[in-house]
């Protein structure tokens, strides 16, 4: 924990964090995961703001494709 406090992590979008997505991937592919849910938990909101949430786990499922 830093001066920020614990849940200071947690107010950043998908991809803005510090998890290395790629990596994170890269490790569930080398175990074979088939994992067949992905939930976002973050805050939800308009139609704008559910197609960037859309977009950025997109993003991030795509990483295991590139592998």
């Amino acid at each position: 924990m830093n001066n920020k406090g614990l849940w200071a992590g947690f107010n950043v979008e998908f991809l803005e964090g510090d998890n290395n997505w790629p990596v994170v991937m890269k490790a569930l592919k080398e175990i074979n995961y088939r994992g067949g849910w992905l939930t976002a938990e973050v805050e939800g909101g308009d139609r704008n703001r559910l197609k960037m949430i859309s977009e950025q786990m997109d993003k991030i499922i795509s990483y295991i494709f590139k592998l």
